[in-house]
């Protein structure tokens, strides 16, 4: 899905927080926001899950305009900066959380949160784990909270990989 940001501004009582921002990510395309502490990075993202609202412009999916629809509406993931993994589940189950929690309605049936968690669990190189705890892996291991991200959308493993995949450096000569 391709997110469009065109001239947004966000004020929180008269303070810009973000000023005239445009910004144009592919689908498939990944991105990394940078820039000092208090520079709207944060903010940016949480306009782009609908976690606010913009004082101004938009925020396209494709070509719908997301920016009055809801967080649930817009359906897309949404990590904090810090682990947000819940100590007491395993981590299969913090994975398939996202999926466990939705309405009843729009739930999938267990066998295909557990199937969709493990293919994840798969993509992020942690199969065989899932049954541990977030205090028994690794500061690496523990980023699985981006898988946990993924659940709700149903992506391609190949798709996934040639997104997870960073760019080879050139060998020096």
């Amino acid at each position: 899905m391709e997110v469009r940001v065109a001239n947004v501004r966000k004020e929180f009582d008269r303070f810009p927080a973000l000023h005239d921002v445009s910004l144009d990510i592919r689908s498939g395309e990944l991105i990394a926001l940078l820039g000092p502490s208090g520079s709207g990075k944060t903010t940016l993202l949480r306009l782009i899950a609908g976690l606010e609202m913009p004082t101004r412009g938009k925020i396209f999916f494709g070509d719908t305009d997301a920016s009055e629809k809801t967080v649930q509406e817009r359906n897309i993931g949404f990590v904090f900066q810090h682990y947000a993994l819940f100590r007491h589940m395993t981590i299969l189950e913090n994975i398939s959380f996202g999926l466990k929690v939705r309405p009843r309605s729009s739930r999938p049936p267990a066998g295909e949160i557990r199937r969709r968690a493990m293919e994840l669990l798969d993509l992020v190189q942690l199969s065989g784990l899932e049954k541990r705890y977030p205090n028994q892996l690794s500061g690496g291991q523990r980023q699985l909270r981006r898988a946990r991200s993924r659940p709700r959308h149903r992506t391609r493993r190949a798709a996934a990989r040639r997104t997870l995949r960073r760019p080879r450096r050139p060998s020096p000569p």
